[in-house]
């Protein structure tokens, strides 16, 4: 009866420094989930800044060409805000970190759109600044399909 009880202490102090442990990760990552996800509705506000910039034929090319370079600069800055283990307590799925190269080839096409709607509006070209933003709409929803739980 002794052996059972001290047993029964032994996994109840297992499992309370498992739960202060799970609890100490989450701390420790929860400034950088809070900073990547204040980057990806920045980069959503941006980009919807950026579509009300568009306007055919009297665009506003020199803020687009700033919110993009903005978004652009974002969106590298995302790629080291993924520290293994900070899925804990966040809308990521557990594929960004499995399917990392993935995750980072899809961050790196949006980079490219961003940059590719900049040169756009140094061109004031519309016809490339509209390619460019449907590249990055595909680019946001494939992501989010693949490495976003729903709410």
């Amino acid at each position: 009866m002794k052996r059972i009880a001290t047993r029964s202490k032994a996994i109840g102090l297992v499992s309370a420094l498992l739960m202060v442990s799970g609890a100490a990760m989450a701390q420790d990552f929860s400034e950088v989930i809070d900073n990547r996800q204040q980057n990806f509705l920045s980069i959503a506000d941006t980009f919807k800044s950026l579509k009300k910039a568009e306007d055919g034929s009297d665009s506003d090319w020199e803020t687009i060409r700033n919110l993009a370079i903005k978004n652009a600069d974002t969106v590298g800055a995302l790629k080291g805000m993924f520290p293994e283990g900070s899925s804990f307590d966040s809308r990521s799925k557990p594929a960004v970190w499995t399917k990392w190269d993935k995750f980072e080839s899809g961050l790196d096409g949006l980079q490219t759109s961003f940059v590719s709607m900049a040169d756009a509006a140094v061109a004031q070209d519309d016809d490339a600044l509209e390619a460019a933003i449907k590249s990055a709409d595909r680019s946001c929803k494939a992501c989010h399909r693949g490495f976003r739980t729903k709410r």
